[in-house]
């Protein structure tokens, strides 16, 4: 068992930065995803806000700046909840279905 201990040891300490990183992205992660929130609440007031001025050649297209917000954010919660596939099942199939008949006694039934 004492000889298996030391790669052992030597793959965990090389997964732990691995690790810590994926934490740490998905913590940054999380700050993003709050950050939109808080960008789509300021957008929302100042649409709320806005004049629509009648002769204004441009404005802010706030619909759309909302799809988008809300495009990023399900891609960011799509990447750290990634749906799973259902387990498949690990027996294999034979493909030989041909079987020996049991030795049987003769029948004497018709007799």
């Amino acid at each position: 068992m004492r000889k298996y201990s030391f790669p052992v040891l030597v793959i965990c300490l090389a997964t732990l930065p691995a690790i810590a990183q994926e934490s740490r992205e998905r913590s940054d992660l999380g700050l993003v995803q709050q950050q939109l929130t808080d960008i789509e609440r300021l957008a929302n007031r100042a649409e709320s806000s806005s004049d629509d001025a009648a002769g204004a050649r441009y404005r802010f297209d706030y619909p759309r700046f909302a799809a988008d917000l809300e495009r990023v954010r399900v891609g960011i919660q799509k990447y750290l909840t990634p749906s799973r596939a259902q387990p498949a099942n690990q027996l294999e199939l034979v493909g030989d279905y041909r079987a020996e008949a049991p030795h049987s006694s003769p029948s004497y039934e018709h007799d």
